[in-house]
């Protein structure tokens, strides 16, 4: 059982559709446990902490077991200042 100190951290990414077709990427970094509404308008769910990917639900993703490092290097290109700031 974990308590209340025990450390969480999760990466949740979002796509939005624009009118001109294109999407737009929206990250959060979160310290609370990911709830069910969260999880299902999310695409990529990653628990930072325990290095686990918790949800993938991206084109070309489905049935293929993607490493977490692989997704996490993903996201890291783009966001590293604020993964980094988020989990000091």
């Amino acid at each position: 059982m974990g308590s209340k100190k025990d450390k969480k951290r999760f990466l949740i990414v979002k796509y939005r559709a624009k009118p001109d077709g294109k999407f737009d990427e929206l990250i959060e970094l979160s310290r609370k446990k990911v709830g069910s509404g969260k999880m299902a308008d999310a695409k990529v769910v990653l628990d930072l902490i325990n290095q686990a990917v918790l949800k993938l639900d991206l084109p070309g993703t489905q049935g293929i077991d993607v490493p977490y490092n692989n997704v996490y290097q993903h996201f890291r290109k783009h966001y590293a200042d604020a993964i980094d700031q988020f989990l000091k």
